[in-house]
């Protein structure tokens, strides 16, 4: 890794860091909702009450799933920082791995 891509955990305040690191994911749930908002009104224009529920019952379904990659890219961006900040850059590279193939195989089931 070069000194540039650790500067984020190594030299920035933590709640700028936090920011940087939240502010991401913030956006794409509220863009999540703004979608799903979108489909139900133009799925309402049709005068189906059960397209409608449909698309209510899958967002819920949805935010479960994103949850479920908030929770493998959160908490592994949080022993991965944990561990550059030991200077254990093995350890890092092996949780990021562990945290894309796990996302990667949850998205699929």
């Amino acid at each position: 890794m070069s000194n540039d891509k650790n500067t984020l955990f190594t030299d920035t305040p933590v709640k700028k860091a936090v920011l940087t690191l939240a502010i991401p994911t913030v956006i794409s749930q509220l863009i999540t909702v703004v979608y799903n908002m979108a489909d139900t009104f133009f799925i309402g224009q049709l005068n189906d009450p059960l397209q409608v529920a449909a698309a209510t019952i899958a967002m819920p379904c949805f935010m479960f799933l994103t949850a479920f990659a908030n929770l493998f890219g959160m908490g592994g961006s949080s022993l991965i920082s944990r561990c550059l900040g030991s200077g254990d850059r093995e350890k890092a590279r092996h949780t990021a791995a562990f945290c894309i193939w796990s996302g990667i195989v949850v998205s699929l089931l």
